[in-house]
């Protein structure tokens, strides 16, 4: 018997949201450089007063393994626009139909949720907003927002992770 660690997937209609984040290209070898990049993007805010709309969050433009580089961004989503600087970005969590579901339990076993999600998604007839240049794949909108804060519970094992995919937009009919 597998044990299942997702919730069941759905398809939700999100805003365009602002954020503000800070992207790194790491291989999963060199993961520990990407969450260091929460406690400063997270000090950036607190300098400059600025309060979260949400949990962090982890943007994915490209997926990588333990030799290719992971294209992310740290961010976290705010009310309004700011102007960001030399490390940290501006940009926009873009509005549409996204397909969702929330991983429950120790992100190490979050590749199995984010399988499930791919594979229902796949038997739905979903498509997923990306593009390919030369042999990369780039996604428009892929994230993982953590809904857990590691402060107020330390048990990764409790923790909920919400997946998203932002999908094409004729899929968003």
């Amino acid at each position: 018997m597998s044990i299942k660690y997702i919730n069941e997937p759905a398809i939700e209609h999100l805003p365009e949201t602002p954020y503000v984040g800070i992207a790194v290209k790491a291989t999963r070898l060199e993961w520990e450089k990407v969450i260091e990049l929460a406690e400063a993007l997270v000090d950036w805010l607190e300098k400059k007063k600025i309060e979260p709309a949400g949990p962090l969050f982890y943007r994915y433009w490209v997926i990588g393994s333990e030799v290719e580089a992971f294209h992310v961004e740290v961010g976290v989503p705010l009310d309004q626009m700011v102007k960001g600087d030399e490390q940290v970005l501006s940009s926009m969590i873009p509005g549409g139909s996204y397909a969702t579901a929330v991983h429950q339990g120790h992100p190490d076993h979050l590749a199995k949720s984010l399988n499930e999600l791919e594979i229902w998604a796949k038997k739905e007839g979903l498509e997923f907003d990306k593009r390919w240049e030369d042999e990369i794949e780039i996604w428009s909108g892929r994230f993982e927002c953590y809904l857990t804060d590691p402060e107020i519970e330390p048990d990764p094992e409790k923790w909920e992770i919400r997946i998203s995919y932002l999908l094409l937009r004729d899929d968003a009919a």
